[in-house]
């Protein structure tokens, strides 16, 4: 059974490629450092955190010391695979063609995004909203004379505080959401319910954890539940590989070449619809731009006419030299 299972796992990697591979993945994301994007994100945490009234916990790394660690590590990893380079007798590559090594593999999880962030976040918000309503007022007011340090919140208030904080991870999930194709919109959907199947199995599985006993369900209802959230998903599966499909037959519609009477058409459509706009917001229509769209549009009627002419001609010689091989005159053909 087990080397049944191995061998439809992915082939074993030597320590070779091992190394290689962790060297190309750790200089990948020390150049990703350097990138605008993930600059902007460094940027959004830290005006996260000095915008938030709290201030609590660790506050955000600068983006220096983020590619000082990143460099750390690529210089650990690269280290490595030299010397392994160096057991096995091969010259080790270039950091330049290391970093294409395997820079396309889809193999694994998908990675953690942020919706993917927000959602487990707000799970816990409303795990912890949840847990302060479930303690006894006498308790929680027991517990507030005993606290060190900073006052603590009342448990209204506290709870109130939780699910806030859940609403405005949902709303930013909606927005985030809402700008996506349909297919990441049921991947996302799908991803919350098997979360929520994985807490319903743990029911079973260990009815002792917190989260299990959170949730109050017996091994019968949990069982249930499972069934139903299975049936739920396998649809959810169902409509998004549909999707996938459509959104990959119209991307590949989307790069269809237009044909040459459709490329000819679009100039005259841009210039009528700038005299359409013109004409009902009363404003005179820009003539240098509209002139110009004209001129672009006879040279493109030209270049069509040419490349018809050419396309012509040339299907004419094919069939003249079919006709000459077949021992037949095309000259005699034409004059009748």
């Amino acid at each position: 059974m087990a080397e049944q299972q191995k061998a439809n796992g992915r082939p074993r990697m030597s320590a070779l490629e091992k190394a290689k591979s962790r060297a190309a993945r750790d200089y990948r994301q020390y150049l990703h450092t350097f990138t605008e994007e993930f600059e902007d994100e460094v940027e959004r945490k830290r005006v996260q955190f000095s915008e938030s009234s709290e201030r609590m916990g660790r506050p955000p790394l600068s983006l220096k010391d983020h590619q000082e660690k990143a460099r750390i590590r690529w210089d650990v990893s690269w280290a490595e695979y030299v010397k392994q380079c160096e057991r096995d007798g091969v010259e080790p590559e270039s950091p330049k063609h290391l970093g294409r090594f395997k820079a396309k593999d889809k193999a694994g999880r998908r990675g953690h995004d942020r919706v993917l962030y927000l959602l487990k976040y707000i799970r816990q918000q409303q795990r912890k909203a949840n847990d302060a309503e479930q303690v006894p007022d006498e308790e929680y007011e027991k517990a507030l004379r005993q606290t060190r340090g900073r006052t603590p919140m009342p448990k209204a208030e506290k709870v109130q505080h939780y699910r806030e904080k859940a609403g405005k991870a949902k709303q930013e999930v909606l927005e985030i959401v809402a700008n996506l194709p349909r297919s990441e919109q049921l991947y996302y959907k799908i991803y919350d319910l098997k979360v929520d199947r994985r807490q319903a199995r743990m029911c079973i599985n260990k009815p002792d954890n917190s989260q299990a006993v959170a949730l109050g369900l017996s091994a019968e209802q949990a069982l249930h539940k499972i069934k139903e959230l299975d049936a739920q998903i396998n649809a959810l599966e169902a409509e998004r590989a549909e999707a996938l499909r459509k959104e990959k037959r119209k991307k590949k519609q989307s790069r269809k070449k237009m044909t040459p009477n459709e490329a000819s058409e679009k100039p005259r459509e841009v210039i009528q619809t700038a005299f359409d706009v013109a004409a009902g917001q009363n404003v005179e229509p820009d003539q240098d731009e509209l002139e110009d769209l004209q001129r672009r549009t006879e040279r493109l009627d030209e270049l069509l006419k040419e490349a018809r002419v050419k396309q012509l001609r040339k299907k004419i010689e094919e069939q003249e030299r079919a006709l000459r091989e077949l021992g037949i005159d095309p000259d005699q053909v034409v004059n009748g």
